[in-house]
């Protein structure tokens, strides 16, 4: 009985310490749990540290001066360690109980993405100017653009159509003068059978006195009765001297009557192909009337103004777009009256064929002439025929030479160039206009002329362009020589040209609109960051009676990289003066244009089509010249006689970014404006950090059951004799 109790109370103590071991193997699993989630929590804030404070030392220079973040010198592992080492160390506490003694097992840091990459540097640019850009858009660019798109539309409209038409127009005229030159060259070929056959204007022929060597038909002719004479007397009478001067007269008739029928065979020959010639300028000349015809038809819509509308409509403070001025229109609905009608080139036609016809006129008389003339050998001709036959070969050649040759009211080819000059009733004003536009654009861009001759290297400049081409390497792309744009001595390809730079500028506003791609924030950090051209350096450049003197001089800094760097970005000359006439001749040509448009307004009331073109062109390259005195003796210059905006020279700049789209090599040349102005390579600096660091600890109770109960399954997590790992990964990123 007391064994049995004894038994009892021994399996219920077996049992009570069971159930306590049990609970304290739970509990104990518990604090490890609880050790381990902290190991977790305190490796990760570790590493996000360490991260932090390595990408804390981002290079100075480039952040002050450029507003980009990229690491410094070095590979960041001496800054990781510290701060790692840093953190492991312990602070013992008197009777603290040391729960989360963890050590550093490893650590790992990579660092990469350069900022010399296009994809990082335009990412940082965005950054940068995402709140600025949108702003310096809509007030600098829409905001100006906008109260002149419809009348610009209508302008490069009209210049366009009529540019093509003047110069269709010039082409065809010259293949219809060189049609009547060629009607005139046959005409005159004709000249000399009239000296050969009768020189003088009488109808009849008196018989010569005696015998004589004739030199024309009309003598031949009055010599025949005499020779007939001479003839019977030497029959009954035989001398050497009568035998002698029959022969000579025969001689020599035959001999005129072989160069009268060689002459007028020249004559056919002569006609026959400068008639041909002559038609085929008109036929040509007809095909470029066609042309014209077809080019009108063309230019009643136009696939550019859609940008000019797209702009008019931008939602801006500035309210809406003046009205286009209809007087611009009205020069180029007029534009069909620069058409040669059908009819005239029917008339010109019949013109060509009369000739022919007249000719042949001539040729027929005149076989019979020398039909007549050898009969004289056998003496069957009779004297009033032959001498009839003399004066109607002389009468047909001369109502030829009447029509074709002298001068006078009836003469049919006076009569043509008359109709041709009734049709060009202008062209003597605007051939004037246009001299005096050619002289003036001369003028314009004798400053071009002078800036070449400094477009020589510089020790700068090679540098610059050794840094970018070695940027265009790193990033894969290929290399382009910068080239001057819109920049033409013949005046209407310069407005022509100034034109096409407005439809540019307009597709590419209207484009940005709808979308703010990458290129416009980096021509707004350009524009922000980088310095430009101080433009009143070239006041004593410009303009009429002006003098160089020592252009290098007059510039001075302009030609140094940190005096055109935003014109570098622009354009990509890697010389001294490139990059300045280019802007120069870019300003000039958006100028130009403008005020071309104010021309077209100002002359619409002189009716001729290329009359009004001429006369606009002239009025454009002058106020275009005084503009660009203007801008650099104000520092402004108004955007046009009818809208009250004024136009800085940064104002052009930042347009003349927006039109030429070539960003990834403008990126390359602010990459290597950086590294020439900060001795930092961009393609050697990084944006981008990982790191990696394993901790552990060593685990209090029951290190197997921990691995048994899965604590140790997740990712990054193992342990290895007793002691639990873990491993987090960071990363950072400018």
């Amino acid at each position: 009985m007391f064994r049995k109790g004894k038994d009892e109370e021994g399996a219920v103590t077996v049992f009570l310490i069971m159930v306590l071991a049990f609970i304290f193997a739970f509990v104990a699993i518990f604090i490890d749990y609880a050790r381990v989630a902290a190991l977790h929590v305190q490796t990760e804030k570790v590493v996000h540290a360490a991260l932090r404070s390595v990408m804390s030392a981002y290079d100075p220079a480039l952040q002050r001066r450029y507003g980009l973040f990229a690491y410094g010198e070095g590979t960041g592992d001496r800054i990781m360690a510290k701060v790692l080492n840093d953190s492991a160390k312990r602070t013992p506490r008197e009777g603290a109980l040391p729960l989360m003694y963890s050590r550093l097992d490893s650590s790992s840091l990579s660092m990469e993405r350069k900022l010399g990459t296009y994809e990082i540097f335009n990412n940082q640019v965005r950054e940068e100017m995402k709140y600025k850009a949108p702003v310096d858009f809509t007030f600098e660019i829409l905001e100006k653009l906008k109260p002149i798109s419809q009348n610009m539309k209508e302008a490069a409209h009209t210049v366009d159509l009529l540019k093509r038409l003047q110069k269709l127009y010039e082409k065809r005229e010259a293949k219809l003068d060189s049609m009547l030159q060629k009607q005139k060259e046959a005409g005159e070929s004709a000249g000399n059978l009239r000296k050969l056959i009768m020189d003088n204007g009488y109808n009849d022929i008196d018989d010569a006195r005696y015998v004589d060597k004739p030199e024309t038909a009309e003598e031949a002719a009055a010599q025949y009765n005499p020779y007939l004479e001479l003839y019977e007397e030497n029959e009954d009478n035989p001398s050497a001297r009568k035998e002698r001067d029959l022969q000579a007269y025969r001689t020599k008739v035959s001999k005129l009557r072989t160069n009268i029928t060689k002459e007028m065979d020249k004559i056919l020959q002569k006609q026959s192909s400068l008639l041909q010639e002559a038609e085929t300028m008109l036929n040509e000349a007809e095909k470029i009337n066609a042309e014209m015809k077809q080019v009108i038809a063309e230019y009643k819509e136009r696939a550019a103004n859609a940008a000019y509308d797209e702009v008019a409509r931008a939602q801006t403070s500035g309210g809406s777009a003046a009205s286009a001025d209809g007087t611009i229109a009205s020069a180029r609905q007029q534009a069909e009256d620069l058409l040669t009608p059908d009819s005239v080139f029917n008339a010109l036609r019949s013109g060509i064929r009369g000739q022919e016809q007249a000719i042949h006129a001539v040729n027929s008389q005149v076989r019979v002439l020398t039909s007549g003339l050898s009969s004289i050998s056998d003496r069957t001709a009779e004297s009033d025929t032959l001498k009839n036959q003399v004066i109607r070969a002389r009468n047909a050649l001369d109502v030829y030479l009447k029509a074709y040759v002298r001068q006078g009211d009836n003469n049919k080819l006076t009569q043509t160039a008359n109709l041709l000059q009734s049709r060009r009733g202008s062209d003597a004003e605007r051939k004037a206009l246009e001299k005096r536009s050619q002289d003036k654009l001369k003028e314009a861009y004798q400053i071009v002329d002078m800036l070449s001759s400094l477009a020589q290297g510089s020790e700068e400049f090679n540098e610059l362009e050794q840094y970018y081409l070695e940027n265009l390497q790193f990033n894969e792309a290929s290399a382009e020589t910068g080239t001057t744009p819109g920049i033409s001595y013949d005046s209407y390809d310069a407005v022509g040209g100034a034109m096409d730079g407005m439809d540019g500028m307009y597709g590419s506003a209207a484009g940005m609109m709808s979308k703010l791609g990458d290129e416009f924030f980096q021509n707004e950090y350009a524009l922000s960051r980088f310095e430009h051209v101080d433009f009143s350096r070239f006041g004593s450049l410009i303009g009429p009676n002006k003098t160089a003197g020592n252009a290098a001089e007059v510039l001075g800094d302009q030609l140094q990289v940190n005096g055109q760097e935003v014109e570098y970005i622009l354009y990509g000359f890697h010389n001294p003066a490139g990059n300045l006439a280019a802007a120069y001749g870019e300003i000039f040509s958006m100028r130009l244009a403008i005020r071309t448009m104010e021309g077209l307004v100002k002359n619409s009331s002189k009716g001729n089509p290329l009359l009004v073109l001429a006369a606009a062109v002239v009025y454009g390259v002058e106020k275009a010249i005084a503009d660009m005195i203007a801008l650099a003796q104000k520092g402004f210059v108004p955007l046009s006689e009818y809208i009250n905006f004024n136009m800085t020279y940064k104002d052009h700049l930042r347009l003349f970014l927006m039109l030429h789209s070539n960003n990834e090599r403008k990126m390359s040349r602010m990459l290597a404006l950086i590294r020439f102005n900060t001795g930092v390579n961009p393609a050697e600096r990084d944006t981008y950090a990982s790191g990696e660091v394993r901790s552990g600890i060593r685990l209090w109770f029951l290190p197997g059951v921990m691995k048994m109960l899965g604590t140790a399954s997740g990712k990054g997590e193992e342990i290895e004799k007793g002691v639990f790992y873990v491993t987090k990964q960071a990363v950072f990123s400018y």
